[in-house]
């Protein structure tokens, strides 16, 4: 028992110190960073702090205390939760800050841990935040799509899917999103020790990516400028029908669906955020000006979404609403045998 005992205590003490060295690493970072810099990990870490709590405890409920009549939705639920979680690490790891370069490029400051490790790992991390906020909306516009499906199948007649189809659906969805996730990655390059001074940024950690001028670049820009608006487009035309249908649903059922139609409602406001602070940031590129407001408040938008959306699912959702503040009077709607939402 005494190599285990004693390679134990190596590996604990080899921890403690690289543990230590990251600390001293990150604090001597931060002292360089300006003040602005540090309000805006301030802000980026206080909502991603927020976000990963609330999610686990999102993912929890979903898992513990999922009723039948809301099993197969809930799928969609927890998937969305977990892309939500991967979301708020990224955007904590990288905590980005985006700068034009007036010469048709952007330049992402990392401002977060990443920048302790490797540029590889910030420029993975911006990736992910950016394509995953991408893929929440478009997770949206399946939960109204299977909410018009599900009405749909009371009203008139089809068969429920089952959660484990609509698993491989959610799963599937994720594939595509891998393509301008590897653009995004390996467009992203080294910043010139020259573009760093001119733009007074010697110091920072930070990668290039051109707004135009390649054909990946453009490809990927016309991409995440186009799918949010093409998406919520779609959105609001299903949740339209969504809504004609319900008034048309069976009285026993009719409660459930509202509920769950008004929570999707109120997460159709966040691309719409996104949106806007994506336009504050293109009028700023379009006029030629360095608007820091803009550049920062574009990063926070998108990690503001990941905090958001598991807020709205716990309160708005009548079962984990009850979970989470543990009412003795559980919420009890009648079921049928062909009430599944």
């Amino acid at each position: 028992m005494i190599i285990p005992v004693a390679f134990v205590a190596h590996y604990n003490s080899s921890i403690q110190c690289i543990t230590s060295v990251v600390l001293f690493l990150s604090l001597l970072y931060i002292q360089m960073l300006s003040q602005h810099d540090k309000l805006h990990i301030s802000i980026v870490w206080t909502i991603d702090i927020l976000a990963f709590i609330l999610n686990i405890v999102l993912i929890t409920v979903i898992v513990l205390k999922t009723p039948k009549y809301l099993r197969a939705y809930s799928v969609f639920l927890l998937f969305n939760a977990i892309i939500d979680l991967c979301t708020a690490t990224a955007s904590a790891m990288g905590s980005v800050r985006v700068v034009q370069d007036h010469h048709g490029s952007m330049i992402f400051l990392f401002l977060g841990p990443c920048s302790s490790f490797n540029q590889r790992l910030c420029r993975l991390c911006h990736a992910l935040h950016v394509n995953l906020v991408q893929q929440s909306t478009f997770f949206l516009l399946l939960s109204f799509a299977f909410r018009l499906y599900v009405v749909g199948k009371e009203v008139g007649l089809r068969p429920l899917k089952r959660p484990i189809q609509i698993t491989f659906l959610c799963v599937f969805s994720l594939i595509p999103m891998t393509i301008p996730t590897a653009i995004n990655y390996f467009e992203q390059k080294s910043v010139s020790e020259a573009v760093l001074s001119r733009l007074h940024l010697k110091g920072y950690t930070a990668s290039i990516f051109p707004i135009y001028g390649t054909p990946r670049a453009t490809l990927l820009n016309t991409f995440i400028v186009m799918l949010s608006p093409t998406v919520m487009t779609f959105i609001f035309f299903v949740r339209r029908k969504l809504i004609s249908r319900i008034a048309q649903a069976e009285r026993t059922s009719k409660r459930h669906h509202i509920f769950i139609a008004r929570a999707l409602t109120f997460q159709m406001l966040l691309p719409l955020g996104v949106a806007v602070a994506s336009t504050i940031w293109l009028w700023s590129i379009i006029q030629n000006q360095s608007n820091e407001f803009a550049e920062r408040f574009l990063m926070i938008a998108c990690s503001f979404f990941s905090l958001a959306s598991p807020v709205i699912n716990l309160v708005m959702l009548l079962p984990y609403r009850a979970a989470i503040l543990c009412s003795k009077n559980t919420i009890r709607l009648r079921q049928t045998t062909f009430i599944s939402v």
